[in-house]
């Protein structure tokens, strides 16, 4: 089977195009490589998708932890094989979406993430680091110095993905994307896309703005903390957290809590264009004026000859 992804930045509507994709192919199921939206609960800071965003097509990888239970890259790429080989067995075209470089690479190229075993006494200094003040940072600002791209694949709010990519790193050394063994690459299409820069500054406030104004991320917080979501769990899962939980405190204005998202978001969009620029396998297409079934056709002529040689592709196509 051939693998089909839409990558690229935050915001750039990746879902609205894979959607239609999906639809246009007809027997066509999306897999999610968000690392945000793998969580389960939290829907509206990690902006997973809706059902009338879907319209009918499903959507497999979402929702698979707690906010806060331990997660792994490993974990997300053994829950996408075993997707595919469901999809398969069904005939069913799978069509990757999302923002998270590492997904995606680990899943295309077939990374072998149990590479780096863990040292047991240098994990518990760095754990021990990570939980005093100010011990994440430092460890964050040691994680950058020596791979300054890991912002785009890492989460550094996260104490045990942190440390594990310092791991990784002191096996493997820099740059963390390429530390990892690789087998043979799936078969795959890969389409980026991106929006000019002033568009996507204003979809990215625009987003951020709405959380805000419409109340549903200080809603959201509110319905977390009540089910005994922690602080912790929840500032890891993403973006727009910790800016709601500042403007339930009161620390902050909510017109306040959006820009500080708007800007937290541009910094992390900036990181995903450097992971997914990279690499030469991606077809980048810019969505600036281009109406999305035009951009439909672009993905389906490029998927096509990608898929020429004896591959036979939903509703035959």
């Amino acid at each position: 089977m051939h693998l089909l992804g839409i990558v690229g930045p935050t915001a750039t509507g990746k879902t609205e195009l894979a959607v239609a994709v999906a639809q246009r192919l007809g027997a066509a199921e999306l897999l999610n490589a968000d690392s945000r939206q793998v969580v389960r609960g939290l829907v509206v800071g990690t902006c997973a998708p809706t059902a009338a965003e879907l319209r009918g097509v499903a959507c497999h990888l979402l929702a698979l932890h707690e906010p806060g239970a331990a997660f792994s890259v490993a974990d997300w790429a053994g829950a996408a094989r075993a997707s595919l080989a469901d999809l398969q067995r069904r005939g069913v075209q799978p069509v990757l979406v999302g923002g998270t470089g590492l997904y995606v690479t680990a899943l295309v190229d077939r990374l072998d993430l149990a590479g780096a075993p863990p040292q047991p006494h240098r994990r518990a200094e760095r754990t021990a680091i990570a939980a005093a003040g100010g011990g994440l940072e430092r460890l964050a600002a040691e994680l950058l110095r020596r791979d300054p791209d890991a912002a785009a694949s890492v989460d550094l709010r996260n104490p045990r993905r942190v440390v594990r990519a310092l791991e990784i790193l002191d096996a493997h050394g820099p740059p963390l994307h390429r530390a990892r063994g690789r087998g043979d690459p799936l078969p795959t299409t890969l389409i980026g896309l991106d929006v000019a820069r002033d568009q996507h500054d204003g979809r990215i406030a625009e987003r951020a703005r709405a959380m805000f104004e419409t109340g549903a991320l200080v809603n959201e917080v509110h319905s977390a903390q009540g089910r005994g979501i922690t602080r912790d769990a929840l500032e890891s899962a993403g973006i727009g957290y910790r800016e709601a939980l500042a403007v339930i405190e009161g620390r902050v204005t909510p017109e306040q809590g959006a820009e500080l998202v708007a800007q937290r978001t541009r910094r992390y969009a900036k990181a995903q264009r450097t992971w997914f620029r990279r690499d030469p396998r991606i077809r980048w297409l810019r969505r600036d004026a281009e109406p999305t079934e035009r951009l439909v056709d672009e993905v389906l002529d490029a998927f096509r000859e990608d898929a020429r040689a004896g591959q036979r592709l939903p509703g035959g196509r």
